[in-house]
């Protein structure tokens, strides 16, 4: 079975305009030019608090690589592929939506047949949307895998960000994006629908500039589970930052210098009655807190967001008296450190 993907692009494009002293995202202003961008991985840092009027101070950011190349191809036809260091992914434009129909890495193909939705044009601070997704691929060559979830994106913030003591990126505007999906592979395609599913959880930010067509900042957490049984989090993180403008320098990667774990600040308790779940916690310091429940298809039935100061006596509550009885997980992210439970109905 030859799934090698043949596939149309429409035009990607990014911009930001101040209107009313909102900013928005359209794809008629400031288009990705068909060239070579660079991009950088940073140390992974917690993504501060939403809001109307932020101030996100990222002078602290420490580059951790040497800059590589992300390439963005338009044919004749206006269609476009985008080639970094890690994959290659393919997007078309249809109407206001940018919708991802593929992507390839040395080990993996994958088709979407039912696309997720990356953005909707215009979006200002605070729209939001979401759309379910489906997609068959092949890995290793020869096991075949069928992927399916839901897509949940908000620009959940605007401000500046404060680079260093001199340069402050002005009138920025913040988008978060929710994947959550299972995956099931077998070598015979027909057993798909049987074999033990994995899950993924991936919380993404993004920052974007007016003037620039690309995420100037990108933060990423991703959690794995196995049957709902976590198997581990990645975090990382990236920079396109303008080349007049600059972070701390270039860091040579050494046993010293490494990733940073994000801390353990939460203490909790879970408690399940029927058809409620709720959470009673208290923080040791300032905190961005998702919390959410998922089935083992990646179908999110309730999704919660909180930026709370260090304290105590924190409540969250779970109304699951709709859902059918089976096993689903809580997923609880503070400051991208991951905690997980299951939850039986």
């Amino acid at each position: 079975m030859n799934i090698r993907l043949k596939l149309f692009w429409g035009l990607f494009v990014l911009s930001t305009n101040e209107v009313s002293s909102h900013i928005t995202l359209t794809n008629e202003t400031t288009g990705l030019e068909e060239g070579v961008f660079t991009r950088n991985a940073v140390d992974y840092f917690d993504p501060g608090n939403g809001g109307s009027s932020c101030l996100w101070d990222f002078s602290d950011l420490n580059i951790l690589s040497e800059a590589h190349l992300v390439s963005q191809c338009i044919d004749s036809l206006g269609l476009i592929t985008v080639t970094d260091e890690s994959q290659i992914t393919y997007y078309i434009m249809r109407e206001d939506s940018l919708l991802e129909v593929g992507n390839e890495t040395p080990l993996k193909e994958t088709y979407y047949y039912n696309s997720p939705c990356s953005m909707i044009y215009p979006l200002a601070f605070e729209d939001a949307f979401s759309k379910d997704f489906e997609g068959y691929g092949i890995y290793c060559g020869d096991h075949f895998f069928k992927e399916k979830g839901f897509y949940y994106v908000v620009a959940d913030g605007q401000g500046d960000i404060l680079l260093s003591d001199t340069d402050t990126l002005k009138n920025v505007l913040r988008v978060y994006k929710l994947k959550s999906y299972s995956v099931a592979m077998d070598l015979n395609p027909s057993r798909i629908d049987s074999v033990e599913m994995k899950q993924v959880i991936e919380e993404r930010y993004e920052w974007y500039v007016k003037g620039y067509c690309r995420p100037i900042l990108e933060s990423v957490t991703s959690t794995s589970y196995a049957d709902l049984s976590p198997l581990g989090t990645t975090h990382y993180a990236y920079c396109s930052i303008p080349d007049s403008l600059k972070l701390n320098d270039y860091q040579q990667p050494d046993d010293n210098n490494y990733q940073e774990v994000p801390q353990d600040i939460i203490h909790y308790n879970v408690s399940i009655d029927g058809g409620s779940v709720d959470i009673e916690y208290s923080l040791d310091a300032r905190a961005n807190i998702t919390m959410l429940i998922s089935n083992q298809m990646g179908m999110i039935y309730s999704n919660r967001r909180f930026l709370q100061d260090a304290g105590t006596g924190y409540n969250a509550h779970f109304n699951i008296s709709g859902l059918r009885s089976g096993v689903y997980v809580l997923y609880i992210n503070v400051n991208g450190k991951v905690y997980h439970e299951t939850i039986r109905k």
